[in-house]
């Protein structure tokens, strides 16, 4: 079965959630650690900027991807619907030019 671009899109975007989410667990399983005494507050503290550091770096470099990916679709997309949209217009022209040519001849 081929894998259909929307189909990709989705699970790029559901794999960087997932990246986020084990950040999330990653922080929580600290405060877990700093709240049974296994870390003290100050290294606690050190790890969470570390971990913030390498989210921010991770999301700055994969979202720039998608960006560019998105801004693609939109350039390529964009010109598929602009030209859907100049063959309905020139078509509702046809289709009115038409009732009002029926109109006169009555």
């Amino acid at each position: 079965m081929t894998e259909t671009k929307i189909t990709r899109k989705f699970r790029v975007y559901r794999h960087l959630y997932h990246v986020n989410n084990a950040f999330q667990y990653l922080e929580h399983n600290l405060e877990t650690l700093l709240t049974n005494e296994l870390l003290e507050r100050d290294d606690v503290e050190v790890w969470r900027n570390r971990l913030g550091e390498l989210q921010a770096e991770i999301n700055k470099n994969l979202t720039g991807r998608l960006h560019q990916q998105e801004a693609g679709e939109t350039r390529r997309l964009g010109e598929i619907v602009e030209k859907w949209e100049e063959r309905e217009l020139a078509g509702a022209a046809v289709r009115v030019r038409g009732r009002k040519s029926a109109r006169k001849g009555r």
